[in-house]
């Protein structure tokens, strides 16, 4: 049975779903960042310091260090920015579902009153055929 609610519950749901889409994806994407972010700690601290050999060495060793820190300190901002709009879209997730939910109870609701309504005219139907029964019976002795 579709109620005046139906079509807005579908809406609903389908808002829901694609902020569960979009969250899930920035989960994923978050992961990634923390992934990367112990690579790069790991591969820090892996690099040996050359103990010996030329200045040259010894430059592309520093450098090669700081592309990593640096390389680390932009997946750590890429980090926040991602756990920030992981909470963001929680909460617009949080948010959809209860929409949704409250248009659900509605849309319960709306069905629960169209059941009490056939129950009712079920009953009411039911009534006139006994008293027919009743007075035809009653015509018949």
């Amino acid at each position: 049975m579709n109620s005046k609610f139906t079509s807005i519950a579908k809406v609903r749901k389908q808002q829901m779903d694609k902020v569960e889409t979009f969250l899930a994806k920035a989960r994923f994407q978050k992961r990634e960042l923390e992934e990367k972010i112990a690579l790069t700690c790991k591969e820090i601290d892996n690099t040996e310091v050359p103990s010996s050999g030329s200045i040259s060495l010894m430059i592309s060793f520093r450098e090669r260090l700081d592309i990593l820190r640096k390389e680390k300190d932009r997946f750590s901002t890429e980090l926040i920015v991602k756990k920030n709009e992981v909470n963001q879209l929680q909460d617009k997730y949080k948010r959809a579902h209860i929409e949704h939910e409250k248009i659900k109870y509605l849309e319960n609701q709306d069905f629960e009153e169209w059941l009490e309504k056939i129950k009712k005219q079920e009953q009411l139907d039911m009534d006139e055929i006994s008293n027919i029964l009743f007075v035809n019976k009653g015509e018949m002795t």
